[in-house]
């Protein structure tokens, strides 16, 4: 690289501002780690893409407040969540799946009443249907308030190169032509499925791809609602072959993206995009088409989420079918874990071995996840393989749709997911310590409440506006339900380890009995990471959490 370059320095330089880039600033910048960004588009890409915000992705943006951005972007927080699977949008339902709205989940939460083992109470959210534009405007307008992010949008990460202490790279100016050397400590490449910095360091990824070729025809009409007899929807199914494949609603049934499944030998642009949805329909009606894009489902994850000074999160660590909602919200999660890590390094209060368990938590996730929308993709399709006789009057037509129908109950779990979305956990993780409970069955479609170390801190109402949630602090949060403060001992521990932890006294019932300790300790990324009583060695567990045991003992991935 030229010498000669300016150089900027910087912690954390970040290769890609869409969901997950923009996350990943979001979360660095939060917790006041000096990075940069970088994203070749000035605007964020206007077609909508991912439709479902998950549960636990809403809880991130619980804390950077830009979950209230996104509540009435899309479906009205008023509209039932709906899906229906047809044979087309002039032919029949075969079935429909009803969720609660989000106002239905504000008006149950200001009951009183709670069920820690209902859905409605496993999370503050659902999930939110709002077109994936949205959401990165959101993050964007949060990021832009972070002065210590550098934002370099129309900008776009051209080479790079590794040493011991760091990365540096090469960047230019769309617009102008202008490049720019960057030196930085770490590279986190956030840069999408044919991303450079994967691609450049080597690493292979292992699944299934081409698993099947769409075209996204993204368009709106405002006689859609009147034009099919099926009533609102979130997502419909269409299941006859010509017509196979998702259509998704963005509002009040005005706007709407139709993933067309593309024949075998068919391109996508020889699809007249108004053809396809006239045909869906039954009947022709005034639209406006707003782009077409092609698209290929995979289920692949990268080897690799760390090489050096290098890391893969979002797509560029994995490929997704969309079946399930899990691409976007993963990579989320990816952000939100390698955030928190990398502001120990940065600050100095976990080593560097550390960042090892990036790659040691997240990548199982990424091929569970992946695996797992590929598995809702293939029951989905197998449904996709018939023509008119799913429309037939006769007596054949009708048992064939009585069997679809029971097998598509047993494929709820394509959107009912919040097993998924809440249930991941970190079980061969050294930086979590086991207390010997027994594991929940990990269940797409149910999610077990649990505090058992290596799990996502569960939520509860703690009043009928605050989640136990919104108690964690910014760094390690220590919940005392003794009634006697016995968890006073841990401030004087952290602090001469310079671990930032915050101290909660907790004196709510339920509460206790789902968190199941006097004693709990949640990692900055709202994940238990040990739970017992006062009598135990507070030195040993903080060391243990923060990574230090791993610098002891020379532990790598």
């Amino acid at each position: 690289m030229n010498s000669a370059m300016a150089i900027n320095e910087v912690p954390v330089l970040i290769a890609g501002g869409a969901s997950v880039g923009l996350s990943m600033a979001a979360e660095l910048g939060w917790r006041g780690v000096p990075c940069m960004l970088v994203e070749q588009r000035t605007e964020v890409n206007p077609h909508p893409r991912a439709n479902a915000v998950g549960n636990r992705t809403m809880e991130y943006f619980r804390r950077w407040g830009v979950d209230e951005k996104l509540v009435n972007k899309g479906i009205p927080a008023d509209y039932p969540a709906d899906y229906h699977w047809v044979s087309s949008m002039h032919g029949r339902r075969l079935h429909r799946l009803s969720m609660p709205s989000y106002q239905q989940l504000v008006e149950a939460r200001n009951s009183g009443v709670a069920d820690p083992m209902a859905e409605m109470y496993w999370s503050p959210y659902l999930k939110t249907i709002v077109g994936q534009q949205h959401v990165e405007r959101g993050l964007k307008e949060f990021v832009n308030t972070l002065d210590v992010v550098d934002k370099r949008f129309g900008w776009v990460l051209r080479e790079f190169e590794q040493d011991d202490e760091g990365v540096t790279a090469r960047i230019e100016c769309l617009q102008t032509g202008r490049t720019e050397q960057v030196r930085s400590r770490f590279l986190v490449g956030c840069d999408g499925g044919q991303s450079l910095v994967r691609t450049r360091l080597g690493i292979p990824m292992s699944g299934r791809s081409s698993m099947a070729r769409f075209v996204s025809i993204y368009f709106r009409c405002p006689e859609f609602m009147q034009a099919h007899d099926f009533g609102h929807g979130n997502i419909y199914f269409p299941l006859r072959k010509e017509y196979r494949g998702f259509l998704l609603n963005w509002d009040v049934g005005t706007h709407w993206t139709y993933h067309l499944i593309l024949p075998e030998g068919k391109k996508w642009d020889d699809i007249d995009p108004k053809a396809a949805v006239w045909a869906l329909l039954g009947k022709e009606v005034p639209l406006d088409i707003i782009e077409v894009q092609p698209w290929t489902a995979h289920a692949l994850t990268a080897e690799q989420y760390r090489v050096g000074k290098v890391f893969l999160a979002g797509d560029a660590a994995h490929k997704f079918t969309p079946t399930g909602g899990l691409g976007m919200n993963t990579g989320v999660g990816d952000a939100v874990e390698l955030g928190w890590k990398l502001e120990g390094v940065i600050k100095g209060w976990a080593p560097e071995q550390l960042l090892d368990t990036y790659h040691i938590e997240r990548r199982p996730i990424g091929v569970r996840n992946t695996m797992e929308a590929a598995d809702n993709f293939d029951k989905l399709y197998s449904v996709m393989q018939y023509g008119l006789e799913l429309d037939a009057e006769d007596e054949a037509g009708q048992a064939l749709r009585q069997r679809l129908s029971d097998e598509l109950q047993r494929q709820e779990k394509i959107l009912a997911s919040s097993g998924v979305l809440l249930g991941y956990r970190y079980n061969d993780t050294p930086i979590c310590i086991p207390d010997g409970s027994p594991e929940p069955p990990d269940d797409p479609r149910r999610y077990v409440p649990t505090a058992r170390p290596g799990h996502r801190a569960p939520h509860v109402w703690l009043t009928p506006e605050t989640s136990i949630l919104d108690v964690f602090g910014q760094g390690f949060t220590l919940l005392d339900f003794s009634g006697q403060q016995r968890g006073a001992a841990w401030a004087t521990h952290a602090e001469s380890l310079g671990v930032p932890l915050k101290l909660v006294d907790i004196d709510h019932a339920g509460a206790k009995s789902l968190y199941g300790s006097e004693l709990v300790l949640i990692r900055p990324d709202m994940m238990v990471c040990w739970r017992g009583d006062a009598n135990q060695n507070v030195n040993t567990i903080l060391e243990t959490v923060t990574g230090r045991a791993m610098q002891r003992t020379g532990l790598a991935a």
